[in-house]
């Protein structure tokens, strides 16, 4: 029996594609950084600004100070956001990048509810007893607070307010410190309601003594109210 013997055929030597597919990634990467942080493909050219009623545009845009012609990616929009934040009337400043030429901030504006007088003029008081702004005089509809603007007593005096009848009609709210708000009503009615804590409960009990024809009210401590 014979047999047929074939020599083996010889390997082809293949070559590895990986150093090339190494450099491939390496040109993409640098292609990438340059449109982004290089090229003019990419880059600031319009600010946009929604959200604003009592600022103009021309305030935020100063204060923001974004750097017309940089890329964006340069461009930090955390730092942005945090200089625009400094500004009283703002309260949350939302800042993006909105490719491929624009910096898009949107902005919410603190709602004021009181007014404080100032050495200088009168603050603008919100919701959370923060300062919302400066004004020369104070906006119709607004009770001009006794208080420190920033500080507990503020605080205080708003959340007094917040609990306040709208019958009460106050002409008056004082707060030298954080346990000593004190209201005028506008019928002559004096209701020192101390801190804020438990506001709601002291308003009820002063609701019944100014109904007993009380004029000089003290609920500080609403369970043992005193009165003149």
């Amino acid at each position: 029996m014979s047999q047929t013997v074939r020599s083996a055929a010889p390997k082809k030597n293949r070559k590895s594609k990986g150093p090339w597919l190494v450099w491939l990634l390496v040109i993409l990467a640098v292609v990438t950084w340059w449109s982004l942080y290089q090229s003019k493909w990419f880059t600031a050219q319009e600010v946009t600004i929604t959200g604003n009623s009592r600022l103009t545009v021309e305030q935020i845009s100063a204060t923001a100070a974004v750097p017309i012609g940089n890329s964006l990616m340069s461009i930090d929009p955390g730092v942005i956001s945090d200089q625009l934040q400094a500004l009283p009337e703002i309260e949350v400043a939302t800042v993006e990048r909105g490719w491929p030429h624009a910096i898009l901030i949107t902005i919410t504006e603190r709602t004021p509810i009181a007014v404080a007088a100032t050495a200088s003029g009168f603050n603008l008081i919100d919701a959370q007893g923060l300062n919302a702004g400066t004004v020369a005089t104070p906006p119709a509809g607004l009770l001009v607070i006794s208080a420190q603007p920033d500080s507990p007593a503020m605080t205080n005096a708003i959340q007094v307010l917040a609990a306040i009848p709208a019958e009460w009609a106050i002409t008056g709210l004082s707060a030298p410190t954080q346990d000593s708000v004190m209201a005028t009503l506008g019928n002559g009615v004096v209701v020192t309601m101390g801190s804020g804590e438990r506001a709601a409960d002291k308003v009820e009990v002063a609701k019944a003594l100014i109904e007993k024809g009380y004029a000089v009210i003290n609920v500080s401590a609403p369970d043992v109210p005193t009165v003149k």
